[in-house]
């Protein structure tokens, strides 16, 4: 890879920030092609990154994840989802159930 000017470095900084998911990603996709049918549990960090986990082009590309069939299959996590969830259990012990 070249020298890139239009790459400043707070750029390359949020692109390198990104690649955190890289693993996880290529860990499940992995798995999943070993084995199609294991359900495997990931935590991505950005919401974005969840469109990789997919085999072929996503139909809801844009809508969000939780529009995302991995989502809705309790496949994968997004961080601040369980960072809001656990804040929330302080005020509703409730929560703690659905855990």
């Amino acid at each position: 890879m070249g020298y890139d000017p239009a790459i400043t470095t707070e750029t390359f900084s949020e692109l390198t920030e990104e690649l955190i998911d890289a693993k996880s990603i290529f860990i499940y996709k992995a798995i999943k092609e070993m084995n199609p049918k294991l359900q495997v549990f990931t935590e991505i960090f950005y919401q974005s990154n969840i469109d990789f986990l997919n085999s072929k082009p996503s139909k809801n590309k844009g809508m969000g994840y939780n529009f995302s069939s991995h989502y809705a299959a309790g496949e994968v996590y997004i961080a601040s989802t369980i960072d809001t969830l656990t804040a929330q259990s302080f005020y509703n012990p409730h929560i703690i159930t659905i855990f």
